[in-house]
């Protein structure tokens, strides 16, 4: 009888284990202060009560100053961005000792600049390209191509360096910081209007400049870009061909939904609104044809900013005051982990810099609205999404977590 019941147990065990993948390896609940580094750390924030099933703050690591998290389809590891300028990869749930990728002397780092985002090409397995989005040390966005090294995929090349595109900007707010290969395999890119306030030089609206706008590119292998023939603006007389999307003011995070090919745009907002702006994807999960105008800077949310024009503007589906406690939004994913599960799986989770409480809303058009989940990051300015789909939240002051269920 003890050998069966013995049996028995070493099923379960198995069971178990097979639910933990090698690249979960490390991750802890979050439930206290952490110290060290990687996947030994201890839990270091406040998760939702005890309980069997709820989602939780899973703690990946700790970084210098993380801005954003991604992943290759497909691929187990996680890549963390720090604002400095190194690239960090999470494999087996442990912090490589060694960068993917320091650009550090190439980066100016500080308030809005940094390493904001990176990119990898949908043929990442064979062509090994990747994307990274920073300001330079004069202060403008500068888009780049690397390619990670031919013998060791856990580091780049930093000889590979080609630019993809410069853009100038002369103030200290307002950088954007996205990048985001789509559900057509392009490169998009949001840019911030210019900074100070109030978009001084008249740029959201401006189609025939580059700032306050989203941009689809295809980079070439060996540098610089092409427009896709399908650009909303192209053949336009004075307007800019690489513009997808206008009208925005700090469109810091967004997403596609990597089933429906829906655009979601955090676009941060001046002195009373902070707003989430959403397009549906069209059939086959196709992102959105662009072209859209969200508004800015006629319109602050939805409410009318200064006189002027803003021809066929979208107004956002979700908006919060900063008299509620928002003053910087933090645009999010559609959770596509089934793992997570009723009432998370399929909702599109964002959060603010100031208020730091993780919210929920099913998308829905012309208005939606949220709810407050019971988890917190303190300067919660990213989210992210894995190879496999799963999302994380990026705290500034160091740790990385997995939305979870363990």
């Amino acid at each position: 009888m003890r050998r069966y019941i013995v049996l028995g147990l070493l099923v379960v065990l198995a069971a178990v284990l097979a639910g933990c993948s090698d690249d979960d390896a490390g991750e802890t609940m979050a439930t206290k202060p952490a110290t060290g580094s990687g996947g030994e750390e201890q839990p270091a924030a406040p998760a939702e009560p005890a309980g069997n099933g709820r989602v939780r703050l899973l703690l990946l690591g700790r970084f210098e100053e993380p801005t954003y998290l991604t992943a290759p389809r497909g691929d187990a590891r996680r890549f963390v961005v720090e604002r400095a300028g190194r690239i960090r990869v999470v494999r087996r749930g442990r912090v490589l000792g060694r960068p993917f990728l320091d650009i550090s002397s190439r980066v100016q780092s500080g308030g809005e600049s940094g390493l904001l985002s990176m990119a990898f090409a949908r043929d990442y397995s064979s062509s090994r390209r990747f994307w990274v989005y920073y300001t330079d040390q004069q202060g403008f966005i500068q888009i780049d191509q690397f390619r990670a090294s031919a013998s060791n995929r856990n580091v780049a090349d930093p000889g590979s360096r080609r630019s993809v595109i410069r853009v100038a900007h002369h103030r200290g707010n307002h950088k954007g910081g996205q990048l985001q290969v789509g559900p057509d395999g392009n490169l998009y890119a949001g840019f911030g209007d210019g900074g100070s306030g109030g978009d001084p030089d008249e740029n959201a609206q401006n189609l025939s400049r580059m700032l306050g706008k989203m941009i689809r590119i295809r980079p070439k292998p060996n540098g610089g870009y092409t427009v896709p023939s399908d650009n909303p603006f192209r053949g336009r007389s004075g307007a800019r061909s690489e513009i997808y999307a206008y009208g925005l003011r700090n469109p810091y995070r967004f997403s596609f939904d990597r089933r429906r090919g829906h655009l979601t745009v955090g676009d941060v907002g001046q002195d009373e609104i902070e707003e989430i702006d959403f397009v549906k994807g069209r059939s086959g999960g196709r992102q959105p044809r662009g072209g859209i105008n969200f508004g800015w800077d006629a319109f602050e949310g939805r409410n009318r900013y200064e006189s002027g024009s803003a021809p066929g503007h979208v107004p956002p589906v979700l908006q919060h005051s900063h008299g509620s406690g928002f003053c910087s939004i933090t645009g999010g994913y559609v959770i596509r982990d089934p793992a997570l599960g009723r009432g998370w799986t399929g909702r599109y989770v964002y959060g603010d810099l100031c208020d730091g409480t993780l919210r929920l809303a099913p998308f829905k058009t012309p208005r939606t609205s949220s709810r407050a989940s019971r988890l917190s990051v303190g300067s919660l300015v990213s989210f992210g999404e894995d190879g496999r789909g799963r999302v994380y939240a990026v705290s500034l002051d160091g740790p990385v977590y997995r939305l979870g269920r363990r």
